[in-house]
């Protein structure tokens, strides 16, 4: 984690320098010492009660039972600072040439588990004494504290690794302890966490949905997570993001990756409202007509990457702006509204956001049609096979007969011909099209595609992981927004679960290929 480099000229010993984990840490522990000991002299609005009024203060009021449990457990403060302290004092040990650098680790873990004992202490607390779970710590204090105490217990875990043939053989830390850990070498231990790899997606799914069946709120004695109406209402959210990430995995898997399907979203929605509405066309012949247009808007951006050799990065981030753009022109910059009846939209239309028996949402049956004929597309066709083969290793694949620039270009028009289909599903159900919808959405597809399991350097992927993690982040919000937590929290946590996402991939043995 550090060096130590000799000054020949001066005959003295400098300094090491700072690790990747040792500056997190560091950050860290100043974080929460800001926040706890330095800012509170600043803030003080409830008596006895240190330091927890910045915590507080963008919150609603403390509940009575909450406050009194606050003061009758007033030492529990000291444990962010005294966690943050000794965090400090790790990074500072590490800084020597002695062994006080043997404890570092150790000491910055022990930091980080006293500072998430105390949000853990408040959160059992908030959750006696109020209906409105985690809504009293939404302040910036509460979070940025939490959030360094998170990275205080993980960041050790993240070491530089030489080799994913194994676990402990990926771990090169000097005196690190996990290469004293024989059981990591076990072939039935590598076994199994390859095993986990291979279904992390569907793993954590069935974490996530444990954790939104506890947390939910109770209303008359039902749980509301659990409840028909909210379980179709996940399906029917869930839906665009899966038609998405259907389409955004087939360019990842290539080692792409496809930045305007929120922009084509958005276009798209706006044109089969213009047609439907403004041009009184049919519903078949207007959505072939967008569906096409997805098509059109998908060969560009392939045809453009290919042959003027620039990369996806750069032609989608071009395309988000042009297709957002042709959105507002389309529609004058207003919304598009659909009605139905005389002089409205044809009425066929309106089945595609409707619920089959009030219970099951039509786009959520669309979705699951999409991944099931891609999943067998890209399982046993040959283009499915030269997918991965590309995104494998595409000077090999080229060498080997694959007509790479076909394939990519095809990749990039299915893409978007997903996304032209999410557009339609989107003006369906809000019975709108508007060229400021869909704002992010790229975010949601590319996120259920990591946190599928895919790879973004490419040659790894499939469709049921995608969906998958498109119901993860489904559910997640859900589950968030059940109880009532600030939706500017929830794209902290998203933002959190991708790198997270990403972060995992290097710990994956290659036996989980």
């Amino acid at each position: 984690m550090t060096t130590i480099t000799q000054d020949s000229a001066r005959g003295t010993t400098a300094l090491p320098r700072l690790g990747t984990g040792e500056t997190l840490a560091l950050i860290g522990a100043l974080l929460i010492l800001v926040v706890f000991v330095t800012l509170p002299w600043f803030y003080e609005t409830a008596p006895g009660v240190s330091g927890i009024s910045l915590l507080t203060a963008a919150a609603p009021p403390l509940s009575e039972g909450l406050l009194a449990a606050v003061r009758d457990n007033n030492w529990l403060l000291l444990l962010p600072p005294v966690g943050g302290a000794l965090a400090f004092v790790g990074v500072l040990l590490g800084r020597t040439a002695g062994q006080g650098r043997r404890y570092t680790s150790w000491l910055v873990r022990l930091g980080g588990l006293l500072g998430v004992l105390y949000f853990i202490f408040f959160s059992i607390e908030d959750r006696a004494h109020t209906d409105l779970f985690m809504m009293q710590y939404t302040a910036g204090g509460f979070w940025i504290a939490f959030f360094a105490s998170v990275v205080l217990v993980v960041q050790s875990v993240f070491l530089r690794t030489t080799s994913d043939l194994g676990l402990a053989a990926g771990y090169t830390r000097a005196g690190g302890w996990l290469r004293r850990l024989k059981f990591l070498d076990d072939p039935r231990f590598v076994r199994a966490v390859s095993f986990l790899f291979r279904f992390q997606s569907i793993f954590g799914l069935v974490i996530v949905i444990a954790m939104a069946v506890m947390f939910s709120p109770v209303r008359n004695g039902n749980n509301l997570f659990l409840s028909q109406r909210n379980l179709s209402n996940v399906a029917r959210d869930v839906a665009e993001t899966g038609v998405l990430a259907t389409g955004q995995i087939l360019v990842i898997i290539l080692g792409g990756i496809d930045l305007s399907v929120s922009s084509v979203v958005a276009l798209t929605a706006t044109g089969i409202a213009f047609l439907l509405m403004r041009d009184l066309m049919p519903a078949i012949p207007a959505i072939l007509l967008i569906l096409g247009l997805g098509l059109a808007i998908g060969w560009w951006n392939g045809w453009t990457s290919e042959r003027f050799k620039i990369p996806p990065f750069v032609v989608t981030l071009a395309m988000l702006s042009i297709a957002r753009g042709l959105a507002h022109i389309w529609s004058s910059d207003i919304a598009v509204p659909i009605s139905y009846g005389a002089g409205g939209a044809d009425p066929l239309f309106e089945v595609i956001g409707e619920r089959i028996n009030g219970v099951f949402p039509v786009p959520a049956i669309i979705m699951l049609l999409v991944a099931i004929i891609m999943s067998l597309v890209l399982h046993y066709t040959s283009f499915g096979r030269h997918l991965y083969a590309i995104g494998g290793n595409q000077t090999a694949a080229r060498l080997s007969g694959v007509a790479v620039s076909r394939i990519k270009i095809v990749a990039f028009m299915l893409c978007s011909f997903f996304a032209a289909m999410a557009g339609i599903m989107h003006a369906a159900q809000l019975n709108q099209g508007s060229p400021n919808e869909a704002v992010g959405y790229e975010m949601n597809a590319i996120a259920a595609v990591v946190i599928g399991g895919a790879s973004l350097a490419g040659g790894r992927g499939t469709i049921a992981g995608a969906i998958a993690g498109a119901f993860i982040l489904g559910i997640l919000d859900n589950m968030l927004s059940l109880n009532n937590v600030n939706s500017n929290m929830q794209l902290v946590t998203k933002g959190l679960i991708v790198v997270g996402a990403v972060a995992l991939q290097q710990f994956r043995p290659r036996s989980a290929e």
